[in-house]
C-alpha cells in the first residue's frame, strides 16, 4: 500500500534512472562464452572441445562479497570464493555454466581469471544484470 493514495513510493522509472550509475561502477571488462555441441574425436583419436559461443563483451564489476571455503580438489585443499559480478541491464541472456573471462581490471591479479556462472540474480527492480560465479578450476591458469 503506498503511503499516499495515488503516489508509489517507488517511482516507475526508477530502474531507468539508476542504470547509468550502475553502469559507471562496473569499471573491469569481461567476455562471456557459451559452450555449443559436445566436442568430438577426429579419425587420429585426437579430442577437440566443444566450440565456444560469444554472449557478451563489456564492461563489468567484480566483487568477492563473501568469505572462501575449502573444497578438495583432487587431493589438494583449494579455497573457493563466490564472486559477485554485474553486467549491462540489457545484456544478452546470460545461463549457468557460461564461461566470463576478465580481460581488463584495475586489480591485474584477477585479469585473465576464468569464471564460471552458477547462478543468476533476478529481481522487480533492475538496473544491472547480477550473477554469482566461482573460479573455474578446470583450467590451468595461463
Amino acid at each position: 500500500m503506498s503511503p499516499l493514495a495515488g503516489s508509489a513510493p517507488i517511482h516507475g522509472r526508477w530502474s531507468e534512472h539508476h542504470r547509468p550509475v550502475a553502469t559507471g561502477a562496473q569499471t573491469a571488462r569481461c567476455s562471456i562464452t557459451r559452450t555449443t555441441g559436445d566436442g568430438s574425436l577426429d579419425g587420429d583419436g585426437v579430442w577437440h572441445p566443444p566450440t565456444s559461443a560469444a554472449v557478451y563483451t563489456g564492461p563489468c564489476r567484480i566483487t568477492a562479497p563473501s568469505p572462501s571455503r575449502v573444497q578438495v580438489v583432487g587431493e589438494q585443499q583449494t579455497a573457493i570464493a563466490d564472486y559477485e559480478i554485474t553486467i549491462e541491464w540489457d545484456a544478452a541472456e546470460v545461463l549457468e555454466h557460461d564461461l566470463v573471462t576478465v580481460t581488463s581490471a584495475k586489480d591485474p591479479g584477477i585479469v585473465g581469471k576464468q569464471l564460471i556462472v552458477t547462478d543468476i540474480r533476478h529481481a522487480t527492480e533492475r538496473f544491472e544484470r547480477v550473477l554469482k560465479a566461482k573460479i573455474n578450476l578446470t583450467e590451468p591458469e595461463g
